[in-house]
């Protein structure tokens, strides 16, 4: 099971997520996903830019991430029409 650890960036984005938002992000990276992040029902894919890592699409928001060992890094949670920029 990997622990998952947000940047401070992401902690920002976060906090001013829309609240269903908020529950949603938790709720998943609390629960299977740290478990089996590669289970195709997470839709993750490997991406390029702004950093090399992955991508774990949930509703119209993308949350960017990489591994380091047993952890996951969380770097970016944004709407997906800012995500990549």
């Amino acid at each position: 099971m990997a622990r998952v650890t947000l940047t401070s960036a992401a902690e920002r984005e976060y906090k001013h997520l829309p609240r269903d938002v908020q529950q949603k992000v938790r709720g998943l990276l609390n629960g299977n996903f740290c478990i089996d992040p590669f289970d195709p029902k997470f839709h993750v894919r490997k991406v390029q830019t702004p950093f090399t890592g992955y991508r774990l699409r949930l509703g119209s928001y993308r949350v960017l991430f990489e591994f380091e060992g047993e952890m996951i890094i969380v770097y970016r949670i944004r709407h997906r029409k800012d995500a990549y920029k």
